[in-house]
């Protein structure tokens, strides 16, 4: 490779700022450290290991722009999505707290996602600048195959982002009228109905960079699934990670199974020359099969879970892809994942917050789940919760009913807030590629094997479960609530809702908080954002009636109950 090229990708990584349009615009993870004799002596290898190192620290970083104390990189949009989703509740209200402590208020009660809103803005800058920094190493080993694992890397990183990125700006009608005036909104979404986002690869210059479209979800999967396909083959030969976050086989199995798992979800035709409907979740059961066995099947203890110390801070036995918060990484005793979903963590939000699940969601977890000891309920009692917290009393009764204890700050620290927020952050977990399969196996072959699915691997979790139901609808219910208990704060789970068209309902739980109250009979308009402003402004490519509409007041809040 010529020097110039190296020269080319390396200024970036020594910290200019590329101002192409928005999509492309960023600075460079500051953990990406190249000397000066590095580059001039033209060891790419080492320029490319350096490379690698600021792609997994910009992820779990806030955006250029450092927003909010909930702009923490992907653990936060984790957090939005979930909120967003009802299955994180804050119900510090109450206990008299006022509801805006929830800095992710904005998901909850459906604000901010239209193009001048926060939320489009924030998931757009938490992806792009990082996706950027992946398409400098790809330029930099292309065409030399002693650093295609460099490349492979680079590439699953990339396809994991605009995986995310796809799934959550791609547009989808609500059919929903009666629910609210939701008539225009429909009629826009359906303008841009399998539009996702513009691609900024590799090969993007200045010129395309200012007119670029958002592409079809064919187009999108395609890319994503070609990136896959590049890391599949370089990882078969036997791969040894340069570096303990880097993904595995095993990951890009798992990348594939969440990939077809979405595009399971439709039958519209636009999906082109990709598998749809049953061929798609035919698909998504055989990799995260692969995923399985390829990781070994491991799944979270009892033990791991409910550790004081360790618990959800440390890499677990299942923990397929992990990223590790260090105190470079940390940016503030409020910008990190603990100060808003360990509630055991006294410097952050979380004692007025006392992030949980819904009522309703307690109540229908089995009384000999584990997962639900961790779940303050309406008469528990401090002498039944102490082996589960390290709080006295006192500390105890300031959280509210359904506070969910999962999330612990690093070793247990409560009070050194850089200390404390020194964790790893799964990615994921080979738990994800369990539900999955039987989701996927639901589809596909019946209401049976996907039952037994279930209930093997809920024997995990609650030696006395019953799926309650025998139904397709219900199992499939069931499939979605237990996903959400098992992965609640990482994310996953209103993918699974926007694609499946499944609402929420509000009015059966106590504690949500009056601006939050919802119920819809398919999915939630904020579900799929607008394309920001901010890039709209500077990319030709995405004239005003292909972005998504205003999700904003299509549907109002029940205030009564």
């Amino acid at each position: 490779m010529k020097i110039t090229k190296i020269l080319t990708v390396a200024a970036v990584a020594l910290g200019a700022t590329v101002a192409l349009s928005g999509c492309i615009r960023e600075t460079f993870p500051k953990e990406s450290a190249i000397t000066q004799e590095q580059l001039m002596g033209g060891q790419m290898e080492v320029v490319a290991e350096n490379l690698l190192k600021g792609i997994p620290s910009g992820i779990i970083s806030p955006t250029p722009y450092f927003w909010e104390h909930s702009d923490f990189g992907f653990p936060s949009i984790s957090v939005y999505n979930d909120q967003a989703a009802k299955l994180v509740v804050t119900s510090g209200w109450m206990v008299g707290n006022n509801a805006a402590y929830n800095r992710f208020m904005h998901a909850p009660w459906g604000k901010g996602y239209g193009a001048t809103g926060w939320m489009s803005t924030h998931f757009w800058y938490s992806y792009y600048p990082n996706i950027k920094s992946c398409n400098d190493v790809v330029t930099l080993t292309a065409g030399n195959d002693d650093l295609a694992d460099y490349s492979a890397v680079a590439r699953v990183y990339r396809a994991y982002m605009y995986l995310d990125l796809a799934r959550l700006f791609e547009a989808m009608p609500v059919y929903a009228e009666e629910l609210g005036n939701s008539s225009e909104y429909d009629y826009a979404c359906f303008n841009v109905q399998g539009l996702t986002v513009p691609i900024v690869n590799e090969n993007t210059d200045e010129a395309a960079a200012k007119s670029n479209p958002r592409v079809t979800r064919e187009e999108m999967f395609k890319f994503i699934l070609s990136d896959l396909a590049f890391a599949e083959e370089a990882f078969a030969d036997g791969f040894t990670p340069l570096a303990n976050t880097d993904p595995s086989l095993a990951v890009v199995y798992g990348l594939y199974a969440r990939a077809y798992l979405w595009l399971g979800g439709f039958e519209d035709g636009l999906n082109g020359e990709l598998p749809e409907g049953d061929a798609a979740y035919a698909k998504a059961a055989e990799y995260a099969q692969k995923a399985i066995a390829a990781f070994g099947g491991a799944i979270m203890s009892e033990a791991e879970w409910t550790s004081i110390t360790n618990g959800f801070n440390s890499k677990a036995s299942s923990w397929m892809w992990t990223l590790y918060h260090s105190t470079d990484t940390i940016a503030s005793n409020l910008h990190q994942f603990p100060a808003h979903m360990a509630p055991e963590a006294e410097y952050g939000y979380c004692q007025f917050t006392s992030p949980g699940v819904s009522s309703e969601s307690f109540e229908r977890l089995g009384n000999a789940d584990f997962r639900k000891k961790l779940i303050i309920g309406p008469e528990t009692t401090y002498a039944e919760f102490m082996p589960y917290t390290s709080y006295d009393e006192d500390g105890f009764n300031m959280f509210a009913p359904y506070t969910f204890f999962k999330f612990r700050p690093a070793q247990g620290i409560r009070n050194d807030a850089m200390t404390a927020a020194a964790i790893a952050i799964p990615v994921m977990r080979c738990e994800e590629m369990y539900f999955i399969e039987m989701e996927a196996i639901l589809h596909t072959q019946g209401v049976d094997a996907a039952w037994q699915k279930l209930v093997a691997f809920m024997a995990n979790r609650d030696s006395n479960y019953v799926c309650p139901f025998a139904d397709e609808a219900g199992v499939l219910n069931e499939i979605i609530f237990q996903k959400g208990i098992e992965f609640w704060g990482e994310g996953l789970v209103m993918f699974d809702m926007k694609r499946l068209n499944m609402g929420v309902d509000c009015t059966k739980s106590v504690n949500y908080d009056p601006q939050a109250r919802f119920k819809s009979t398919g999915r939630l308009p904020w579900w799929s954002p607008a394309v920001p402003q901010s890039e709209t402004q500077v990319n030709q490519g995405i004239p005003a009636d292909k972005n998504n509409p205003d999700p904003t007041d299509i549907y109002m809040a029940i205030q009564d109950m």
